[in-house]
C-alpha cells in the first residue's frame, strides 16, 4: 500500500458517493446532519461549513454505527465491496479508511518541506506525518485535532478538516487530565470524533465577549447611523439564533439586516455578515436573560453558549476532563434518553423545538441529491410550514390538526400568500413532504393531508386571491371579528358569527366575486351595513374553532 494523501480524500468521496446510492443510507445520511450538527459550532463561512460537512462525512462513514449497515459503513464496505460497484475504491483504500484514528496530537518535530512527527496524547505512540505544505506551518508543541489517515507503509497524512491549536495552556491542560485518565483505566484512550467536535469546534472556542462591540464598530465606520445601527444589533436579539444551522444568513433576521445594508449603504457585505453573525449568539443570550444568575452558578440547561464557555474555563484551570464532559453533557441535555418502547423500533422520538424545520431541510437536501436542482427548489415554499412548526419539539404529534392549522389559517393570516398560485404551490410542496414523512418517519401525514387538505386546495386558492383585496391592520392584526358567509343577497352578503347572530353587509365588489357560500371572514362591522374584511379562510376552519 503506497498513495498519496490526495487519494485518501478520493477514497473517501468515492466511498461516501457509492453508499449513498443506497436509498435508505442516504436517508440516515441526510438526518444524521442534524444529530451532528446539535454538537459542532456555527460556521461562520463557507470555508468553516465546509469543514463541517468533511468532519460530518468522516464521522459518518468511518465511525458512526449505522442502523442500516449494522456498523460502521467502512468496515461493512470493505466486506461487501463488490456490491458498491465499479467506482468503489480498492480493498487498500478501504483499508488505509478503516485504520485512521481519531483523536489530539501534539506535534513533536518538524522537518519543513517533509512532515513532521507527532505524539498521540490519548492512545500514546508516535506518527510520522506525510505533509510537505502543511509543514511549513507546523510549530513544536502544537496540536492537531481530528483524524489520521495511513498514506503510505508507516506514513500518515492529516484530515484537511482537522483544526491546527497553539496554545501552551491548553495542551498542558490536557496533557495532564489525559494522562490521569489513562492511569485510572485499562487500555489505550481514544477520543471519538462527537468527542472532539464539542471539545474543540463548539461555537464558544471561536468567540470572544466583544463580539457585539465590534459589530456595532463595524456598521458605524460603514456609514451606518447610530440610530440604525443599534435597530439592526436589536433586530438580532430579539430573533432567536439556531446554533443547529450551518450556515447562517438566508430566511432569517440576519438575512434581513444584509438586505438593508445591501440596498441603503457600501458595505462590505461578506465582513458585515461575518461580524454580524459572531454577535449574534451574544445578542441573543444577552444580559437580560443571564442577569439572574450569578457568575458562579452553572449555565441554564440548553443555553449552548454558557455551557462551552464553562467547559473551556475548566479545561483551562486544568479541571477534571472526565468530570467536564459529563458536565457539558449534562448542560447541553445530551444524557442518554430513555427509550420509548412505543418509539420506532425502541429509538426515541426526536424532542427538540425545530424538529420540522430539520426533517424539511433533510427532505429538500435528500430531493436534491436523487432528483437534482431544479425538483428542490420547488420545495422552498415548505420554508413556510417550517417557520409554522418552529416550536413543535415531537414530530409524531405533527398530524391532520395541525396541517389544517398551518393551510386553513396560518397560511391566510400569516403565510405572506400574494395569490392563489403561491397557496397551492405550498400545498403542493406539504403533500411531497407529507407523502415522504410517511414513507420514511412512519407518521401517518400522507394519510391525514388527502383526508383533511386536499379538499381545502380549491378554497385556499380562492380566499389566496380574495386576500388581495382585503384591508390589512399592521398594528392590529387580530382586529376583527369571524364570520362565516352564510348566503349571498344582490349587492350584500349575509354573515353569520359563530354564537350564529346574522347581518347583512356590503363588502368590496373584487372581494365579493371571490368569496363563496360557507367561506370565512375576519372583518369589522360599520355603519349603514358595511364592513371592512381583514381577512379571508377557506370553510374547512371552522373546524378549527373551539
Amino acid at each position: 500500500m503506497n498513495f498519496e494523501p490526495i487519494d485518501v480524500d478520493r477514497a473517501l468521496d468515492e466511498l461516501q458517493r457509492c453508499l449513498l446510492n443506497q436509498p435508505q443510507l442516504a436517508r440516515e445520511f441526510a438526518s444524521s446532519r442534524a444529530e451532528f450538527a446539535r454538537i459542532t459550532g456555527v460556521a461562520v463561512d463557507e470555508h468553516q461549513a465546509r469543514m463541517a460537512e468533511r468532519r460530518h462525512a468522516e464521522w459518518f462513514v468511518l465511525e458512526r454505527p449505522s442502523a442500516t449497515l449494522g456498523g460502521a459503513p467502512v468496515e461493512w464496505a470493505l466486506h461487501h465491496r463488490p456490491e458498491l460497484g465499479e467506482s468503489a475504491p480498492g480493498e487498500d483504500e478501504l483499508k488505509a479508511l478503516l485504520s485512521s484514528r481519531c483523536g489530539v496530537f501534539e506535534v513533536s518535530s518538524v522537518t519543513a518541506g517533509q512532515g513532521a512527527w507527532v505524539r498521540d496524547l490519548g492512545a500514546g505512540g508516535e506518527y510520522p506525518l506525510h505533509e510537505p505544505r502543511a509543514s511549513l506551518e507546523f510549530a513544536p508543541g502544537d496540536l492537531l485535532v481530528g483524524r489520521l489517515f495511513a498514506v503510505g507503509d508507516a506514513l500518515y497524512a492529516v484530515s484537511p478538516a482537522a483544526g491546527l491549536f497553539r496554545n501552551k495552556r491548553l495542551r498542558d491542560a490536557l496533557e495532564h487530565d489525559i494522562e490521569r485518565l489513562r492511569k485510572g483505566r485499562r487500555g489505550v484512550l481514544r477520543l471519538s470524533q462527537l468527542e472532539l467536535e464539542r471539545m474543540f469546534f463548539g461555537a464558544g472556542g471561536r468567540e470572544d465577549s466583544d463580539a457585539v462591540g465590534r459589530a456595532r464598530v463595524f456598521l458605524l465606520s460603514s456609514g451606518v447611523g447610530a440610530e440604525e445601527a443599534e435597530a439592526m444589533l436589536d433586530e438580532l436579539r430579539a430573533a432567536s439564533f439556531e446554533p443547529d444551522r450551518w450556515v447562517h444568513g438566508v430566511r432569517d433576521a440576519l438575512a434581513g439586516v444584509l438586505e438593508r445594508l445591501a440596498f441603503d449603504h457600501e458595505v462590505d457585505l461578506e465582513q458585515a455578515r461575518r461580524v454580524l453573525l459572531e454577535a449574534w449568539p451574544r445578542l441573543a443570550s444577552g444580559p437580560a436573560r443571564r442577569a439572574a444568575r450569578s457568575e458562579s452558578a452553572g449555565p441554564v440547561r440548553g443555553d449552548v453558549r454558557a455551557a462551552i464557555e464553562a467547559f473551556d474555563r475548566g479545561r483551562d484551570a486544568g479541571r477534571d476532563l472526565e468530570q467536564l464532559f459529563r458536565d457539558l453533557e449534562r448542560d447541553l441535555e445530551l444524557e442518554p434518553e430513555e427509550i420509548d418502547p412505543d418509539g420506532i423500533d425502541g429509538a426515541p422520538a426526536p424532542d427538540f423545538p425545530g424538529v420540522v424545520g430539520a426533517l424539511v431541510e433533510e427532505f429538500r437536501w435528500e430531493t436534491e441529491f436523487e432528483h437534482g436542482a431544479a425538483a428542490a427548489r420547488e420545495l422552498q415554499p415548505l420554508a413556510k410550514f417550517a417557520q409554522f412548526g418552529e416550536n413543535l419539539g415531537v414530530f409524531e404529534n405533527l398530524g391532520a390538526h395541525e396541517l389544517l392549522l398551518f393551510s386553513a389559517l396560518w397560511l391566510p393570516e400569516r403565510g405572506g400568500l400574494e395569490n392563489g398560485a403561491q397557496a397551492l404551490a405550498v400545498l403542493r410542496a406539504l403533500e411531497r413532504f407529507c407523502e415522504w414523512s410517511q414513507r420514511t418517519q412512519d407518521v401517518a401525514l400522507h394519510d391525514a393531508y388527502r383526508a383533511h387538505i386536499a379538499p381545502l386546495e380549491s378554497a385556499l386558492e380562492r380566499v389566496s386571491d380574495a386576500n388581495r383585496y382585503c384591508e390589512r391592520v399592521n398594528d392590529a392584526p387580530e382586529r376583527g371579528e369571524l364570520f362565516e358567509l352564510a348566503s349571498r343577497e344582490p349587492g350584500a352578503v349575509l354573515l353569520r358569527d359563530r354564537r350564529g347572530r346574522e347581518q347583512l353587509v356590503q363588502l368590496p365588489d373584487e372581494l365579493m366575486k371571490r368569496l363563496e357560500v360557507g367561506d370565512w371572514v375576519r372583518a369589522t362591522l360599520g355603519p349603514q351595513a358595511h364592513a371592512s374584511a381583514h381577512c379571508c379562510y377557506p370553510p374547512q376552519v371552522a373546524q378549527l374553532a373551539p
